[in-house]
């Protein structure tokens, strides 16, 4: 599957392993400064992708350099950062 806008630019922007900060995106989302997505859509899409097991280890590595050993980490992972969004 490929990654929707604008979870894949979301991904790519702020879950990347070298910059990965919970109250990053915290903020952009509470404040609207620095995140010019639809909030909405962007929660709707995270959560069908953690629902239907739509992201890939492959397609999540290329987007963050983030490195899992299964995909039921991986799927752990986007638990642990969709309870982080406020």
């Amino acid at each position: 599957m490929s990654i929707k806008e604008p979870l894949k630019t979301v991904l790519r922007k702020y879950c990347h392993v070298e910059c990965y900060d919970p109250q990053l995106i915290r903020e952009a989302i509470s404040t609207g400064k620095g995140f010019p997505y639809d909030v909405n859509l962007f929660k709707a899409q995270l959560r069908e992708a953690i629902d239907n097991r739509l992201i890939s280890l492959e397609e999540y590595e290329e987007l963050t350099e983030e490195d899992f050993d299964s995909r039921e980490d991986l799927q752990t992972w986007l638990e642990e950062f969709w309870s982080e969004l406020p």
